[in-house]
């Protein structure tokens, strides 16, 4: 089975984006994580706001799995969403 392709949106200083990263890093899935609070101010404004439908209480993380979003730490529809078994 081919590795799913993952791409986060997270905060530095958030505990569930850590939660997250643990969570790929323990089941060695690759990802690509954007630290959103890291961008430049016109950066960070440029991406909330394309996020805004998708995600308007602007909640971290967010998960792309496949283009799939997931908002928020769900560890089992990410297991789920994985192939991984809890």
């Amino acid at each position: 089975m081919e590795d799913p392709t993952v791409k986060i949106l997270v905060l530095t200083t958030c505990p569930q984006c850590k939660a997250l990263r643990d969570l790929l890093t323990a089941h060695k899935i690759p990802f690509e994580a954007t630290d959103v609070d890291l961008l430049a101010p016109e950066e960070r404004k440029e991406l909330l706001l394309q996020m805004a439908p998708h995600n308007p209480k602007k909640a971290f993380p967010i998960t792309f799995i496949n283009g799939k979003a997931i908002i928020g730490y769900q560890k089992d529809m990410l297991m789920e969403e994985l192939g991984l078994k809890p």
